[in-house]
């Protein structure tokens, strides 16, 4: 009976572990505590009516300082992420709960969620992520709702550009360069559009080609890559027929 009952609890484990949304990545495991991609990064733009994904990964800081210096210093027993307000219509958010209630977060584990769907809708959508954060104070647990802003979704409605002339191509540069691990192609856009980022070593091979759906303003496209040896790198940026060349230094 014992080992029947093991088993039954082994199965349901990882039938939950299965039916996970989304997987931490192992990329951010080191870190003390934090949220990927930040609001410098950004979520990535969508399009209309194709599947969109964004993963969301974050360790909780075990005090609530390190969330906010006027907090006062108490433990954070838990975080519980309400929702994301503001999506655009088709897309939602899951996570993967590291506590029997829902989409729970505990301080120092890496945890994840995920925005998924098909967006039926177009525009440029301002994001509020809604939690609630848990507290111990003078030995009770106490919950405390908190909002952050400074995210956003761009979804582009391809046949409302199709004709629209050039994007406006300009600014383009990668930042930090020279970079050891990470660096970010930036650029401006007059227009939304399809974005194509390659890149390519001295002797011509492509090493990697990003695509990604710009909005107007400013862009961004992470480059990071631990397997390439270190030396000087040419980059293309290419966006509704312009096209911009540059070399990026990686320094191990």
């Amino acid at each position: 009976m014992l080992k029947h009952f093991t088993l039954a609890i082994a199965l349901a484990a990882a039938s939950s572990a299965l039916a996970q949304p989304c997987t931490p990545n192992p990329l951010y495991a080191d870190s003390i505590f934090g949220v990927w991609p930040d609001t410098i990064d950004n979520f990535m733009p969508g399009q209309l009516g194709i599947p969109y994904s964004q993963d969301l990964n974050l360790i909780v800081p075990p005090d609530a300082q390190d969330i906010d210096p006027t907090f006062p210093n108490v433990q954070i027993d838990s975080i519980v992420l309400n929702g994301v307000a503001g999506l655009p219509t088709g897309l939602s958010v899951a996570c993967a709960s590291q506590t029997p209630g829902p989409c729970t977060y505990l301080p120092s584990q890496l945890g994840c969620g995920v925005i998924s769907g098909t967006p039926s809708e177009a525009g440029f959508f301002p994001l509020d992520v809604n939690v609630t954060g848990y507290f111990t104070l003078f030995g009770n647990v106490v919950p405390y709702p908190l909002t952050f802003t400074g995210y956003h979704i761009f979804v582009l409605d391809p046949t409302s550009v199709a004709d629209a002339g050039p994007v406006g191509l300009a600014s383009v540069r990668n930042v930090p360069n020279p970079f050891t691990t990470r660096t970010q192609v930036e650029f401006q856009l007059a227009r939304g559009g399809l974005v194509n980022l390659s890149v390519f070593d001295l002797l011509g091979a492509q090493v990697d080609a990003i695509s990604a759906i710009g909005r107007p303003g400013l862009n961004r496209i992470a480059f990071e890559r631990s397997d390439l040896q270190e030396g000087v790198y040419l980059y293309k940026v290419e966006a509704g027929g312009e096209v911009f060349t540059g070399r990026m230094m990686l320094n191990r």
